[in-house]
């Protein structure tokens, strides 16, 4: 009872505060709240008209829709159905180590933000020593991997230049082309305290000698081409880079690009050493961990 007195007391002798020369907004009803709805409204009707005319013929308008779709309950990623079983972020980092986020900013082609704090939470879990990177792009998740695995660790990135797009082993998705057609990659990591612990690799995954890094490393990030083809050839190789002892691989776009989905749902149900593999919840990152 001393308490809820206190208490009272304390309402009677501490009124609200306030400053007598500051104003508060004006009281809007509810025409003025429907007239100002108008220019959102406005420029979302032009949008809408933009995107389902001509504007869906760029892959970054076609991913607008489809969070359009999301809005109303529609969920569609892949035709291709998301047959893995799930882990939660939790269970797979259970460790509650802070984390050191770089290069905050996404732009188009890199992981989502949740998915860039998943995988640094990862990373500081595991502690690899040495981290493999399948698809560098603009060099930001190879940044995050290597500012969150420690100033010992060594992370090698390999991209496809410029130069070898209409000469790869396969042929790369017509969408990815715009990933691979830059001055250089790994920008966002260059200049950086991390970069000396970045060695960048140019080449064709689809004919690249990976012998040097077998049975060496313990956490690979595969992000590179999305088709099938492609896929398939980098978890093989990734499964061979693994350490004897084990180690840990992620993809990205799971549920997301067919080729993904495919190769993994099928390398899941067809090869043994693939059977642990699971997609990570509310993301689209794949996870094994041998």
């Amino acid at each position: 009872m001393r308490g809820l007195t206190d208490w009272h007391s304390a309402r009677r002798n501490n009124a609200l505060l306030t400053q007598p020369d500051l104003e508060p907004p004006a009281p809007r009803g509810a025409i003025a709240r429907a007239v100002s709805f108008l220019r959102p409204y406005a420029l979302g009707a032009a949008g809408s008209l933009y995107l389902f005319t001509v504007g869906w013929i760029r892959p970054k308008n076609r991913a607008a829709i489809v969070e359009l779709v999301h809005h109303f309950g529609y969920h569609h990623e892949s035709r291709e159905p998301a047959l893995l079983p799930e882990l939660t972020i939790g269970e797979l980092a259970p460790a509650d180590h802070p984390i050191d986020l770089r290069a905050i900013e996404s732009v188009d082609g890199n992981v989502t933000d949740r998915e860039l704090v998943n995988i640094c939470r990862i990373v500081r879990n595991v502690a690899p020593a040495r981290i493999f990177e399948f698809g560098t792009f603009d060099g930001r998740t190879a940044l995050n991997m290597a500012a969150n695995a420690g100033k010992d660790a060594a992370v090698y990135t390999i991209d496809l230049p410029r130069a070898a797009i209409e000469t790869a082993s396969k042929p790369i998705h017509r969408d990815e082309v715009r990933y691979a057609d830059k001055a250089v990659s790994g920008a966002r990591y260059r200049g950086t305290d991390a970069e000396d612990r970045i060695e960048q690799l140019y080449g064709d995954s689809g004919s690249f000698d990976f012998s040097a890094y077998y049975g060496s490393i313990d956490l690979i990030f595969i992000d590179a081409s999305h088709t099938f083809d492609y896929v398939v050839n980098d978890s093989l190789h990734a499964l061979r880079m693994l350490r004897p002892s084990g180690g840990t691989i992620i993809w990205h776009d799971y549920s997301r690009w067919d080729g993904v989905t495919r190769a993994l749902n099928q390398l899941h149900r067809k090869h043994p050493r693939f059977a642990g593999l699971a997609r990570i919840t509310g993301t689209t990152l794949a996870v094994l961990r041998v």
